[in-house]
């Protein structure tokens, strides 16, 4: 092979090893650049998300210790037991950040809470339409705390996992023997199904009782 060949094709491989490089080098500056992006976006959303999802389920928790009563009396006029508390609103697609830099299941979790709420919301309308349990409505309250404590504490760990995602500080653990939402959350749940599981022993021992627990 003839020098000059040699030489232009030594100059071509050059040519063609610079812009294959130097192409790398913008892919790479960019991947850097989007991937900075993206943890800025998610660190932003993380903080303003986590700040809603710690707000709803202390709005649940709420909903959750609403028994109808009201300083140990019923809440309602001629001994009635009505609700107290107002359940949260929690509308994520109304926030102005980044979905998208979210893992696929953490997103959709997040993004469903409203579904959730509004079937938890669904059924107690159902309980309500149909219900013949005045003045104590136990079906009603028993449903209401129950279902609300532990979408609580969804909510609870949906903000958990959100702050793992991030890296954001995690809230720090109560001491032992100190107060704890969560676990006040589980209490309640307990406290209702022992409640249920005693009537619906009562009834299995004596149908003719009625739905009265208050």
């Amino acid at each position: 092979m003839e020098s000059g060949n040699v030489s232009a094709i030594i100059s071509a491989a050059s040519g063609i090893s610079g812009v294959l490089l130097g192409n790398s080098f913008v892919a790479v500056k960019e991947w850097i650049v989007s991937r900075s992006r993206r943890r800025k976006d998610a660190v932003y959303l993380a903080i303003i998300v986590v700040s809603h999802l710690e707000r709803v389920a202390n709005r649940c928790f709420y909903v959750a210790l609403d028994d109808g009563t009201a300083r140990g009396e019923p809440a309602g006029k001629d001994g009635e037991y009505v609700a107290t508390t107002t359940p949260p609103e929690f509308k994520p697609l109304d926030m102005d950040v980044e979905w998208k830099v979210l893992p696929q299941d953490l997103m959709y979790a997040i993004l469903r809470l409203p579904d959730e709420q509004a079937q938890i919301d669904s059924r107690l309308w159902g309980i309500d339409e149909y219900d013949d349990d005045y003045p104590d409505h136990t079906e009603y309250f028993w449903v209401r705390q129950r279902e609300y404590a532990d979408l609580a504490l969804r909510v609870s760990d949906l903000a958990r996992r959100l702050r793992a995602y991030a890296r954001l500080p995690p809230i720090v653990a109560p001491k032992p023997g100190e107060w704890h939402r969560d676990q006040e959350l589980r209490d309640i749940i307990k406290r209702i199904d022992d409640q249920r599981d005693a009537y619906e022993r009562r009834v299995a021992a004596n149908p003719a009782i009625v739905l009265t627990t208050q």
